[in-house]
């Protein structure tokens, strides 16, 4: 257990960063029950993956933050749901008439890891962040005892916990996020 000896460990974790030899473990894949009946796929992380991904995001999250879009609420430091109320109510006064709620079904299983790479790879240039940031997208999932290797998409949980968060949301929404007016 990795707390069970947290100094070594957090040292151990730091020197393998550095050297650029990290190798996350695939994520351990739990199904949560939805409200219809249906079941959500989590990935969860290890402990250590979990603390190499904070130190990610701690460094990334003030470069890609300050892209997103003033509109944009979802799972962002500092932002929340009344916050969102505020926003759409302050567009309304300036005489916008129409909210678009839409969903992307399978959005976030779907995107091409190249996507995700190319759009941090536009802000980031070092190649151990990028190729660490890449190891943690292809390190796949563990369901039933299986591993299955991760090839397209994010998996939920983990690194990316929704697409709209650093280390790999951020540019992935900014990619895909552009005003328009109607």
């Amino acid at each position: 257990m990795f707390e069970a000896n947290l100094e070594d460990n957090l040292l151990a974790l730091m020197r393998d960063m550095k050297k650029g030899v990290f190798e996350p473990h695939p994520l351990k894949r739990v199904l949560i029950p939805k409200g219809d009946g249906r079941f959500r796929p989590l990935g969860i992380p290890a402990v250590r993956d979990r603390v190499c991904q904070e130190v990610i995001r701690s460094l990334l999250e003030p470069i890609f933050e300050q892209k997103f879009h003033e509109a944009s609420f979802g799972i962002r430091p500092g932002r929340n749901c009344h916050q969102a109320i505020e926003k759409v109510l302050e567009y309304h006064q300036q005489g916008y008439k129409v909210v678009l709620d839409a969903d992307i079904k399978g959005f976030f299983d779907n995107i091409p890891l190249k996507v995700i790479m190319d759009a941090i790879a536009s802000e980031i240039a070092d190649g151990n962040i990028l190729r660490l940031i890449e190891k943690f997208l292809r390190s796949g999932v563990i369901e039933n005892g299986i591993f299955k290797p991760t090839t397209i998409g994010t998996p939920q949980g983990g690194l990316c916990k929704a697409l709209h968060n650093p280390p790999c949301g951020v540019p992935v929404s900014v990619w895909y996020f552009r005003p328009f007016s109607m």
